[in-house]
C-alpha cells in the first residue's frame, strides 16, 4: 500500500477563517478518490488558567453551527501572532483576567482526519482579575471561576463537550497532578 497522492486541488469556498479544498486523490489501496477538507488561515491557543488555590475558569458561549450553549476553556485563534500573545490576549478578553507566567504542556491538531486547524495548549499561572468585561462579539456569554475538581466533573458528566476544551483541561490537570502535586 502506498501513501496518499494528490492528482488536483482546488478550493470549493474561502473567508478571512478558513478555506474549504476539494482534493482528487489516489488513496493509499490505489484508487482514485476524492477528498474535501478545511484548512485553517491561523492556529488557535487553549488556555486554562489556574490559581494558587486549584481554581480555573470555564467560559460559556454560544455556538453557532450547532445553535447551542457551551461550557469551554478560554480559547481563540492567534490571527498570525506570537502564539504565547494570543493566548494572553483571549484570557484576558474571555475572562479579563492577566497571567503572569504561561506554560506550553502541549500542540494539537483538531479533527485532523477533516482539517489542518492546529493549536497550543497553555496553563496560565500569576493570575489577576482586572476587568468583568467579556469578549460579547464572539458570543462570550459568562466567565465562571471555579475548582479544577468540578471541571472533571463536568467533562465526565457531559457539562463540557468540545472536545479541544477537554484535551486542554485534562492536559492541565495532569501537569499539576505530575508537577505540582495537585
Amino acid at each position: 500500500m502506498s501513501s496518499w497522492q494528490t492528482k488536483s486541488s482546488r478550493i470549493v469556498y474561502e473567508n478571512p477563517w478558513m478555506v474549504v479544498h476539494e482534493d482528487q486523490v489516489v488513496m493509499p489501496n490505489g484508487k482514485d478518490g476524492l477528498y474535501g477538507y478545511v484548512g485553517s488561515k491561523s492556529d488557535s491557543v487553549y488556555v486554562i488558567p489556574v490559581d494558587d488555590e486549584g481554581n480555573t475558569y470555564v467560559v460559556q458561549q454560544e455556538r453557532y453551527p450547532n445553535k447551542n450553549i457551551t461550557w469551554e476553556c478560554v480559547a481563540g485563534r492567534t490571527d498570525n501572532e506570537d502564539p504565547v500573545t494570543a493566548a494572553k490576549r483571549e484570557l484576558l478578553e474571555e475572562t479579563g483576567v492577566l497571567a503572569t507566567t504561561l506554560t506550553e504542556l502541549s500542540s494539537i491538531e483538531i479533527a485532523n482526519g477533516i482539517s489542518t486547524f492546529k493549536g497550543t495548549i497553555y496553563l496560565a499561572t500569576g493570575l489577576e482579575k482586572v476587568s468583568d468585561q467579556l469578549d460579547e462579539e464572539d458570543g462570550i456569554l459568562a466567565a465562571k471561576k471555579l475548582p479544577l475538581v468540578d471541571v472533571k466533573r463536568m467533562i465526565m458528566s457531559g457539562e463540557i463537550t468540545c472536545v479541544q476544551s477537554i484535551a486542554a483541561f485534562l492536559m492541565a490537570i495532569n501537569y499539576l497532578e505530575e508537577q505540582k502535586g495537585i
